[in-house]
Parts: C-alpha cells; structure tokens; sequence
C-alpha cells in the first residue's frame, strides 16, 4: 500500500486523510466544489505513524479510505459567492 502513496505523491497528488462515510461524501464534494481533482482509495497507513493497528483490523479497508487531491484551488475572485 505504501508503494502505491508514493506512486501517488509522484504524480502530483496529496494524501488529505483517511476517514468513513458519511464524511467521505462530504469531504470529497467538498474538494471537488474547491476546483480539485478527487481520488479516492483503500485506506492507506501513514508513513511515521506510531499506531497502525487499525488499518489491520478485519474490513478496515471496505469502510475507509484515504482521500487524494490534486490541481489548485479556485481562487476567491473565482467563486460565484463574490460574485
């Protein structure tokens, strides 16, 4: 898994976090609505984090997963709610 964060981060994306639904949906439209480009993937451990044992645990990887963004942001003067 961590191969795959780093092929990632070589392509230009950032790790945000690793959460669950409903949150997911949340954050992910959230991203989106702020002009980034979204991936979503299995959860994916933090290098350096002293806890792991959860992204062991039994169907840890069918409820969360780890969000990905890439491009830039819209900029104020790019939102409608300044318009």
């Amino acid at each position: 898994m961590l191969h795959r964060h780093r092929e990632l981060v070589e392509n230009g994306w950032v790790r945000r976090f690793t959460v669950e639904e409903p949150r997911l949906s949340e954050m992910r439209e959230l991203y989106e609505s702020m002009g980034l480009e979204v991936l979503v993937e299995p959860g994916i451990p933090e290098e350096g984090q002293e806890c792991n044992c959860c992204f062991g645990a039994d169907g840890f990887q069918q409820y969360c997963k780890t969000i990905y963004t890439r491009g830039e942001m819209l900029s104020d003067t790019e939102d409608e709610l300044f318009d």
